[in-house]
């Protein structure tokens, strides 16, 4: 106890210039994962009270005010980044299919069909911005930027040229 802001200055120190790469987060998440579970564990017994009989969790209306709930919240930032890098390589695999078949048009409506999922919901709003001024290389995200990109592009103009027909 009372060291994340140890954790945290480490975790400063793995910056490359303004950025971080990813498998130095991974390196840091999985160093500091049982101390996030342990915290984790900790901090969910705030904030509850027994109300008629019965144990009840009360919202906290603040962000992070200690720092152990920074730590919590930076800790699940980084761990969605790195959620969100696990499909680097089959964006890769996808770029390479798509480059392909970029000038058929049935094919690209079938590839845009097998990535719906992961396009126009998991990534639909894909962003490596965050709340906590954490910069990722872009580089270590470019086939996922690449994917999104070209899917957004091809992906919104088809369904509204598919519901411009069914209007008409």
């Amino acid at each position: 106890m009372g060291f994340v802001h140890i954790y945290i200055q480490e975790l400063n120190s793995l910056v490359n210039g303004t950025t971080y790469n990813i498998s130095k987060i991974e390196w840091w998440l999985l160093k500091y994962q049982d101390e996030y579970n342990r915290i984790k564990e900790e901090e969910s017994n705030r904030f509850m009270y027994f109300i008629d009989d019965k144990w009840v969790r009360l919202p906290d209306y603040f962000d992070a005010r200690t720092p152990n709930e920074k730590f919590l919240k930076i800790y699940n930032t980084l761990n969605e980044i790195t959620d969100l890098h696990k499909h680097e390589n089959y964006f890769k695999q996808e770029m390479a299919i798509y480059k392909g078949i970029k000038n058929q048009s049935e094919k690209v409506k079938e590839w845009l069909a097998k990535n719906e999922h992961l396009g126009a919901k998991k990534y639909f709003m894909f962003s490596l911005d965050n709340d906590y001024g954490i910069s990722i290389e872009r580089n270590d995200f470019r086939y996922t930027i690449e994917f999104t990109n070209i899917f957004n592009n091809l992906y919104w103009v088809l369904l509204e040229e598919l519901n411009l027909k069914q209007l008409n």
